[in-house]
Order: C-alpha cells, then sequence, then structure tokens
C-alpha cells in the first residue's frame, strides 16, 4: 500500500475523531446538565483518537527527528525534510 494512501487512512478519521473530541469538550463544559450523549461521544472518540495520534508519530517520526535537527542546528547545513 502507497505511503500517501496509509497516511490518508489515519489521518482523516483522525480529523474527525479530534473534531468530535473539541466539540464534545466544549458542549460539556458550557453545557451544564443533561449531557450524557456528549460525554458518552467525548468518552468513545478519546481513546481511537490517541492511538491513531501514536500511528501518525509513528509515520512521520523521521520528519520529526529531522525538523528537530535542523531547529537546534544539529544537521550542518541544514537539510530538507520530507515526510516521504
Amino acid at each position: 500500500m502507497k505511503r500517501a494512501l496509509i497516511n490518508y487512512i489515519v489521518d482523516i478519521p483522525l480529523l474527525i475523531l479530534t473534531v468530535l473530541e473539541g466539540v464534545s469538550g466544549l458542549i460539556l463544559q458550557f453545557g451544564g446538565r443533561g449531557m450524557s450523549e456528549w460525554r458518552h461521544i467525548h468518552e468513545l472518540c478519546g481513546v481511537p483518537m490517541v492511538i491513531l495520534f501514536v500511528i501518525h508519530l509513528a509515520l512521520h517520526w523521521r520528519w520529526v527527528i529531522c525538523v528537530t535537527k535542523n531547529t537546534f542546528g544539529l544537521n550542518k547545513p541544514a537539510q530538507a525534510c520530507s515526510i516521504e
């Protein structure tokens, strides 16, 4: 499977879960009582979101290392970082 397709398979659900987590969190913060459905959505989205985030981070780990090294001047001269 191509790397771009794997990124889409991970990133699109991660985006959806992150938006649901944020929206449900805001509703719970400002909504008051009777929010059991939103609490349930918030709790259901949390674990898969963290799992997908860890997978996303693993898929882009070389890029993270490269950018970190460039930021702190550990690559001389600074090299271009790609996610491929």
